[in-house]
């Protein structure tokens, strides 16, 4: 039987072959994956033999990610916010940066406490920032929108995960709602619909396309949620967007152009990067 540092040695050296930017990371993951261990255990069982059902679903991971899937995809869950979620190809996998959503939203709310707030994310997706507001943020009431069936699927599995109660709502962003909110949150799809050919191949061959095709300008979602969001907060509400990079300008701009919101505020990512705009309904 081949010992457990030697088949990690060859998958790494496959994937690398193959194009992955982080060939050893993802043989360790895949790996301690399989063998039910963390990858720092993986080390200290080195000489350890695997049997050939380990070495088959091993072999049938490191194949996949050898097509450039997401290891997220293949192990069905993505950290984020030190929480774990369920995902698979119908959601986009939580980006690190889409944490600073959830880091405005409170910080906002500890300056202007409002007591049981009443939050609605757009574009849930796997649920993760509409889980995280509800689990960081004591008395809030979540709902959560997506147009995708399947993808709510995802959200919901993932709020009985954590334990937590929400509101799923399928609808095109605003569809089906009748109440007013204090906050309201999105990550839309912001890429522009002729750049989707040029991002990573894990990205473009693998997620949901839904969830990434911002339209003709990578503009179309915002201009609908800022046009008609305003409706469906209550007094001084406030939105949160996440952001491509070099959006910012353009939509701060159509937010001046509706007329209801104060000046726009931008918040940047730990990369120093524009990620985040903040839009608080004007007292009008």
């Amino acid at each position: 039987m081949a010992q457990l540092l030697t088949i990690l040695q060859k998958a790494g050296e496959f994937l690398h072959e193959k194009g992955s930017p982080s060939a050893r990371l993802d043989a360790e993951v895949l790996l301690a994956e399989v063998l039910g261990m963390q990858r720092i255990e993986l080390y200290a069982n080195y000489d350890r033999p695997l049997d050939k059902s380990e070495l088959d679903r091993f072999r049938q991971a490191v194949a996949r990610r050898g097509k450039l899937e997401p290891i997220a995809y293949i192990i069905g869950r993505k950290e984020f916010y030190s929480r774990e979620f369920e995902v698979n190809e119908k959601v986009l996998i939580p980006r690190p940066e889409t944490e600073l959503l959830v880091e405005k939203v409170i910080s906002y709310l500890k300056a202007f406490p409002i007591e049981k707030p009443e939050i609605l994310e757009l574009c849930t997706g796997s649920g993760a920032v509409a889980i995280t507001l509800v689990l960081e943020i004591e008395g809030a009431t979540v709902t959560a929108n997506d147009i995708s069936t399947e993808a709510l699927a995802v959200a919901r599995r993932n709020a009985k995960l954590h334990q937590v109660s929400l509101d799923f709502i399928e609808g095109d962003l605003f569809s089906g709602l009748n109440k007013k909110f204090d906050l309201i949150v999105a990550n839309p799809p912001y890429i522009a619909t002729s750049e989707i050919e040029n991002l990573p191949q894990s990205v473009r061959f693998y997620e949901p396309k839904l969830a990434l095709d911002g339209g003709e300008d990578g503009l179309s979602y915002y201009k609908r949620i800022i046009t008609e969001a305003y409706r469906y907060l209550k007094d001084l509400g406030a939105i949160f967007l996440e952001i491509g990079e070099s959006q910012a300008k353009e939509v701060a701009t159509l937010a001046q152009k509706v007329g209801v919101y104060s000046p726009p505020m931008v918040a940047k990512d730990l990369a120093g990067k524009n990620r985040a705009i903040f839009l608080k309904r004007a007292n009008l």
